[in-house]
């Protein structure tokens, strides 16, 4: 059966990215494949090409660097195990440890309105009202937070805030917020929160 010259699909952007960091990974570590007697390299370009107009422009560098990140962790290791790589330690890494640091830093939203708001909201002890992206679901949840502190680390702005879905103190990145609104509903922040600076706080996945 000879294949459709065309075909229509709907995605969303995660499922865009998703695509697009599978035919970027294909193009980075398979080479000498003929698909359909057309070559590999100026078919897969052609695929990278058209999702990288259908999904927003951060999104697209992020999944350029997590599909480099995914090469140099498979190809990274040295001496005779170069191919013998380990899948549950990439598949691993691909997701947020819920007490490690993130090791994907790869920007996702804009924060230039984002991170005023939540500094006011810091300042004024006003809850928020946040669509935050979760990667360990790869779904953008809607979530009610107290920000306690701003913090910037390895390049990155986050918040630790208490969410009041989870009835727990949680580290935020900033990046991952997609919208956020401030409300008029006043919180405490807790009075031993200054000798818990020190904690190592979860981060929400």
């Amino acid at each position: 059966m000879e294949m459709e010259e065309r075909f229509s699909l709907k995605l969303t952007q995660e499922e865009g990215v998703l695509l697009l960091t599978s035919a970027r990974l294909l193009d980075k570590l398979v080479a000498g494949v003929t698909i359909h007697s057309k070559d590999r390299d100026e078919l897969i370009k052609d695929i990278i090409e058209k999702l990288s107009t259908k999904i927003a422009p951060a999104l697209s560098v992020m999944s350029d660097e997590l599909a480099d990140a995914i090469v140099d962790s498979v190809l990274g290791c040295d001496g005779e195990d170069d191919m013998d790589f380990d899948l549950a330690m990439i598949e691993s890494e691909l997701h947020e440890s819920q007490y490690e640091t993130p090791v994907m830093n790869f920007p996702m939203y804009a924060v230039d309105e984002t991170l005023p708001k939540l500094e006011k909201a810091l300042v004024d002890h006003r809850m928020v009202k946040a669509e935050y992206y979760s990667f360990a679901r790869e779904s953008v949840d809607a979530i009610t937070l107290n920000p306690l502190t701003i913090l910037k680390e390895e390049g990155l702005w986050r918040v630790v805030a208490y969410c009041h879905e989870r009835h727990e103190t949680f580290l935020f990145r900033v990046d991952r917020i997609k919208q956020l609104n401030e409300t008029t509903q006043h919180f405490e922040t807790p009075s031993d929160f200054a000798q818990r600076r020190q904690v190592r706080y979860a981060t929400y996945c």
